[in-house]
Formats: C-alpha cells, sequence, structure tokens
C-alpha cells in the first residue's frame, strides 16, 4: 500500500502541467506546450540531423535562445530552448529532461519537464521552456544535453547534445548572481606638483634672507 500510495504521488507530480522542477533551486525555469503560442526571435539552430540516441522517438529540430547579459561580458544568464519532437507511434507519452555540462565539472540538470505527448509527426506538439540561471553556474561555455524519457515506464527513448550538435554546444552563460554591473571609482590623489615645488622656494628664500641679515648684523 505504501508503494502504491509512493507510485500516485510520483505520478500526480509528473502530470502536473508546468511544474518546474529545478536542480537545487538553482535556476527557475518556466514551460510551455503546443497550445500556447510562442516565437524565438533569434534561434541558434533548427533540425537537428544527428542525435545521441533515438528509438522510435526522435527530435525533429531545437531552437535555441540566449539573453541577459546585464554586465555585457558575453555570458548570459537566460536560455530559451524549443524543441519538436516526432514519433513512428500515433501516440507516446514523454517528458523531457536538460542539463548543462561545463568546460571543467560534471553535469548538471537543471530542469525536467512535465509529461507530454506525441503525435506521430504533428508540427503542433513541441515544448518550450525559458530558464534563468539563478545560482552556482560560473561563467563559462557550457553544452546542452536534452533527453526523452517514456512517460511510463521511464525508460529513455532520445538523446540529444552538444557532442552530436555544435549548436547545442558552446553556450556563453552564467549565473543572474554574477551578471551584474560592477561599480568602480578611481579616486587620483595629487601631491606636491608645481604650486608646492614654487612654495618649497619661497620657504628657502626667506630662511636664506633671514640668516644674511643676521650675518650682518654681527
Amino acid at each position: 500500500m505504501k508503494n502504491f500510495s509512493l507510485l500516485l504521488l510520483t505520478a500526480l507530480w509528473l502530470y502536473w502541467p508546468g511544474q518546474a522542477v529545478s536542480s537545487e533551486l538553482s535556476s527557475l525555469t518556466t514551460e510551455r506546450r503546443s497550445d500556447k503560442p510562442v516565437s524565438l526571435k533569434h534561434h541558434k539552430a533548427a533540425t537537428v540531423t544527428t542525435q545521441s540516441y533515438q528509438s522510435h522517438v526522435w527530435f525533429y529540430s531545437v531552437d535555441l535562445y540566449l539573453s541577459g547579459d546585464r554586465n555585457a561580458n558575453g555570458y548570459y544568464h537566460r536560455l530559451e530552448v524549443e524543441l519538436d519532437a516526432d514519433t513512428s507511434e500515433p501516440y507516446q507519452p514523454v517528458f523531457a529532461e536538460f542539463s548543462l555540462l561545463p568546460s571543467y565539472g560534471s553535469e548538471r540538470v537543471f530542469y525536467t519537464s512535465s509529461v507530454f505527448e506525441l503525435y506521430r509527426q504533428s508540427p503542433n506538439d513541441w515544448l518550450a521552456i525559458d530558464t534563468v540561471l539563478q545560482s552556482q553556474f560560473a561563467p563559462d561555455e557550457y553544452l546542452l544535453t536534452i533527453r526523452l524519457f517514456d512517460a511510463n515506464t521511464g525508460y529513455l527513448l532520445a538523446e540529444v547534445s552538444g557532442f552530436d550538435d555544435a549548436n547545442l554546444d558552446l553556450l556563453a552563460l552564467e549565473d543572474i548572481n554574477r551578471d551584474s554591473r560592477v561599480q568602480t571609482s578611481t579616486t587620483v590623489a595629487v601631491s606636491g606638483g608645481s604650486a608646492g615645488i614654487f612654495s618649497l622656494l619661497a620657504v628657502c628664500l626667506v630662511a636664506g634672507w633671514r640668516h644674511y641679515r643676521v650675518l650682518r648684523a654681527e
């Protein structure tokens, strides 16, 4: 009975629409599906030609959009991803997992989506996420990996990453805490100068004149 209750809670969690699952609260993600329109103005990647793994499910396209660079250092804190996947089956429920791999270090899952449905090669079963990296992402060139799992069994059905498609690699990202403008001020202290030299000469002349008068008086 206890295992059944746990299984039921897990199922409700996965099927809850738009549920954001972030790794250690290091990112904040909102989710959109095909019933809500989306427009990515500057996409970096489109049709996927090479994939790490695919079964009866595969990625048709992946679009990326990076934004948010407060300190203008070339690293962004916001990542938008829109994916369209297809299946050879009439219907396939899946959920997606998104992770980032830095140049040095381990892969970190930053979002796991709610369950969505694929209908053969339909263009209207896409999924889009909008993520703001909150913390624990140092400025780096990250590699993005997207995996699709069977919602009923949890089996991996498809995977694509920057190892397969260069458009999913070298993503210049950092968390929003690091992406802040650095206010600096410079104070220049000037001592001496021409005025200081002339003052010193005047003091020396006065002292010399007084000494000369003393000598004459003797």
